[in-house]
């Protein structure tokens, strides 16, 4: 039985429970004590000591809503702009398995332990050699896993008479939206139950997840969201959805059901404790109290919310009614870099502004690092294994850099957590431990060769990639023209919205 004894200055167990001088013992892949560093020496021998008094023990971080682009979205040729026109653009290939290590590779620097991926599908014909090579690299990789592939079936280039719109434009726009059309219908949602089932059967285990990833209520259809969640209940699986990202889905909502999009989910019966839905940035008071009410989970992705100008989602109120909320980076984050730690600091300086009174409650440091640790770790169905340091759960762990956060000085007296979410980055991530396995140690992986995995992506980017991201996004341009001419007149309705902001900070209304 390998033994070993993880120690720092701080020992975090889990966000109520900080140990200083702390230390516990790991058997295999489990915590299997905790305590002060004297308790745990006095009790236990092990193989192997890993830590100091300069260190800070945390549970790993989970990153809660990804799409698992190594190589992101900015560095192969696309700027941030609105989701609706955004979306539509296409890369040269590169190779998907070492893509996906360097996103675990980025990861792991950062201290994320558990990640989800919500696969956006680019081969519909070989989807599941596609799927299972993204989940293969994962597995190499140490890191655990839930996976998530997505569905759209109806609403492709805008939110409603999708015929009417391409009858529009012209034929040159329209042969490339038919070629649109027929890629996302060779994955339907017989072939998508199909793969999902599969890859649960191949892969579910404790280290991988299989959730289903219906991309969003308005980019599926009705009798698709019930058959995906009577599957998900009938196999005990976890739903995620993109939810009330934009304020044109949520006008979309409104017009189209007189009511929200997230109210339309409740009254198909497909809320519930199985289903997370992601972003919220658009949510009313009544939304808010259907999560509640249903134990619905969501996840937050402050960075990105900010980059495609969606706006920011009511953390702060949502948490306080109940809502368990984490953390995902969603392949955008401020600094495009993976920084889970930062990722925190953003969504913990956007939420201190939830009211201008000077007494009023705020988002602490403490709630950020409760949403990347256990909250993560419940809305991706891994709150049995992970999230806490808790005796008896997988010992997933991260070993930080203390002094580094410190330099020249810090008070010493500030929280632990305090001290990361203000000042922490992923540079300051020494080790990291998955399962009681170390796959970072001292800020060298151990399972991968860093520099081969970078090699292996620039042999694979074609040699005149410029060029040919150029020429393949040309005819992108008129349909995004297109689009954002269909959605003209909605911006008066848009004004006609009731504003009840959650946010005031500068807001007119």
């Amino acid at each position: 039985m390998a033994r070993k004894i993880i120690y720092g200055k701080y020992l975090v167990v889990d966000p109520e429970k900080v140990i200083p001088s702390g230390a516990l013992l790991v058997e295999n892949d489990k915590v299997a004590d905790v305590g002060t560093f004297a308790e745990i020496t006095k009790r236990h021998t092990a193989d192997e000591m890993i830590g100091s008094s300069e260190h800070l023990v945390t549970p790993g971080f989970v990153n809660a809503h990804g799409h698992g682009k190594g190589i992101t979205d900015f560095q192969r040729g696309a700027i941030d702009n609105t989701l609706e026109t955004w979306k539509f653009r296409t890369y040269p290939e590169i190779d998907r398995y070492y893509d996906t290590l360097w996103t675990a590779i980025k990861l792991i620097e950062s201290g994320v332990t558990t990640t989800m991926h919500n696969h956006d599908l680019v081969n519909a014909d070989e989807y599941y050699d596609e799927f299972s090579t993204t989940i293969r690299a994962y597995l190499e990789s140490g890191l655990r896993l839930a996976f998530a592939p997505t569905l759209i079936t109806q609403n492709v280039f805008v939110y409603g008479d999708n015929e009417a719109f391409l009858t529009s434009l012209p034929r040159p726009t329209r042969q490339l939206c038919g070629r649109i059309l027929r890629r996302i219908g060779r994955f339907d949602l017989r072939e998508y139950l199909k793969a999902v089932t599969d890859l649960r059967n191949a892969y579910d285990s404790q280290r991988v997840r299989i959730m289903h990833g219906p991309l969003s209520p308005q980019w599926v259809a009705d009798e698709a969201l019930v058959e995906v969640k009577n599957h998900a209940a009938a196999h005990a699986m976890r739903i995620h959805i993109h939810t009330l990202q934009t304020q044109l889905q949520k006008l979309y909502g409104l017009n189209r059901y007189g009511k929200s999009l997230l109210e339309h989910l409740h009254d198909l019966a497909f809320l519930g404790e199985n289903v997370t839905c992601g972003h919220c940035v658009w949510l009313s008071e009544r939304d808010i109290a259907l999560l509640s009410e249903t134990g619905t989970s969501v996840t937050h992705h402050p960075s990105c919310n900010l980059r495609v100008r969606n706006g920011i989602a009511p953390v702060f109120a949502l948490l306080r009614k109940g809502v368990v909320v984490g953390i995902g980076m969603d392949d955008k984050e401020l600094g495009d870099d993976k920084d889970f730690i930062e990722e925190m600091r953003v969504a913990s300086k956007l939420h201190r502004l939830a009211s201008h009174r000077l007494d009023s409650e705020h988002l602490l440091p403490v709630d950020c690092f409760r949403m990347g640790t256990r909250y993560g770790a419940s809305v991706l169905g891994f709150s049995d294994i992970t999230g806490t340091l808790e005796k008896g759960k997988q010992a997933d762990i991260v070993l930080l850099d203390l002094k580094r956060m410190s330099e020249p000085f810090v008070y010493p007296d500030h929280s632990p957590i305090d001290l990361l979410i203000y000042r922490g980055r992923a540079a300051d991530v020494d080790t990291v431990l998955v399962g009681g396995e170390i796959i970072l140690k001292n800020r060298r992986l151990t399972r991968l060769d860093r520099e081969e995995v970078i090699r292996k992506l620039r042999e694979s980017l074609p040699k005149r990639y410029a060029e040919e991201f150029r020429e393949n996004n040309k005819p992108f341009a008129d349909l995004k023209r297109a689009v954002a001419g269909y959605f003209d007149p909605w911006y008066e309705d848009m004004e006609r919205i009731e504003k009840a902001p959650y946010y005031l900070m500068n807001n007119r209304y």
